[in-house]
């Protein structure tokens, strides 16, 4: 009965003592740090995160109430480590989940979300969002069938690449943060529009040699670009954000 007893007491020191300790790994921190954004805890925000006290607090001016959260890869490379973050259910967006990284540094052997740069990243989330949807309803159109509309999308489309350089070459050093992740959403709508004309080409075997000609050089150059954005810089994401625009255009010139 005595060991009994000492066991149980060693089970129970060791539960409350995990306790105590709090979340450990990553994952762990980044659950307990966005669960206390969700509640608007800011003792907890700071205290999980690199914000030296809850009065540099803002909730990266948000509504969180009613968000939900879903998690996928961690990466940990030395005291850095990045966790893929799925939000839903953020009143100010269109419903759509918005997908975003958490950033964390380890700091006297904790894990701590690095606030500031998350932050920055959501907001850069916030600003390409109008940019990644007309990619993603263009690819599906491209799909459905080559129409005029084509070309009204093509000038859309190019008028926003002109605008995301500009914008990337007001914010300097800020927006440079946010180019991978751009450059990983424009990387994967290189490839669905490749892909879409690949397609067109196999659905079309008795169009005219000039439109062949049009759509396999379309391929050849989404594809080169998209090799290019395997690893983003300002330069080759404003280009590919212009040979998207340019390929629009040349499909436009194709027949019936």
């Amino acid at each position: 009965m005595k060991t009994l007893c000492s066991n149980l007491a060693l089970i129970l020191s060791t539960v409350l003592l995990s306790a105590c300790m709090g979340p450990e790994t990553p994952q762990e921190v980044s659950g307990a740090f966005w669960q206390a954004m969700i509640e608007g805890d800011a003792g907890d925000s700071a205290e999980l995160s690199t914000l030296v006290n809850e009065a540099a607090y803002d909730g990266y001016e948000r509504d969180w109430a009613g968000a939900t959260l879903s998690w996928g890869r961690v990466v940990i490379d030395g005291d850095e480590a990045t966790v893929e973050t799925t939000i839903e259910g953020l009143t100010e967006e269109d419903g759509d989940p918005l997908e975003t990284t958490t950033y964390l540094v380890r700091m006297d052997d904790q894990w701590l979300v690095d606030y500031h740069r998350t932050g920055d990243a959501l907001s850069g989330n916030r600003l390409f969002n109008q940019m990644f949807g007309e990619l993603e309803r263009f690819s599906r159109k491209l799909q459905s069938r080559f129409t005029e509309q084509s070309n009204d999308a093509a000038i859309e489309l190019e008028r926003l690449a002109q605008d995301l350089e500009k914008q990337m070459s007001l914010a300097g050093d800020r927006m440079s943060i946010l180019v991978e992740e751009y450059g990983k959403q424009l990387e994967k709508s290189l490839e669905a529009l490749s892909k879409s004309i690949e397609e067109a080409l196999k659905e079309h075997p008795s169009a005219a040699p000039d439109d062949k000609r049009t759509l396999n050089e379309a391929v050849i150059r989404l594809d080169r670009q998209r090799e290019d954005l395997e690893e983003p810089t300002l330069q080759n994401v404003a280009q590919g954000s212009q040979t998207l625009a340019d390929t629009q255009l040349s499909l436009a010139t194709l027949g019936d």
